[in-house]
């Protein structure tokens, strides 16, 4: 991160936040692979870097270098905070329609 120092982020969640208190601001490159990182995050989770830059017109090292910017080591870094956060999204999602299955469940008897 470029900016304040601050602590690298650990979900997109906090990635949002530090975005929206512009405690990382993004050249236009930058900005504009992080728009799509942050509206499809499975994007990151599942795509190669190469396969990431040619969707958002972008070199693999501008993909790359988005990790960077953002406080973290490393692309796969990257890739395992987006890969949790979808997980998170899949076992909120099972458990809120598993209990819509239950409760919609007719009564035996």
């Amino acid at each position: 991160m470029k900016q304040a120092h601050v602590s690298p982020p650990e979900t997109l969640e906090e990635l949002k936040s530090l975005i929206a208190r512009r405690q990382i601001v993004f050249p236009d490159r930058l900005e504009q692979v992080a728009r799509q990182v942050i509206e499809r995050p499975e994007m990151v989770a599942f795509e190669s870097a190469a396969e990431i830059a040619r969707s958002c017109k972008v070199s693999q090292t501008t993909v790359l270098r988005l990790a960077q910017h953002c406080g973290l080591q490393t692309f796969a870094e990257l890739r395992s905070m987006m890969r949790n956060h979808l997980q998170k999204v899949a076992m909120t999602h099972s458990e809120v329609t598993g209990r819509s299955k239950a409760c919609a469940a007719p009564e035996l008897g």
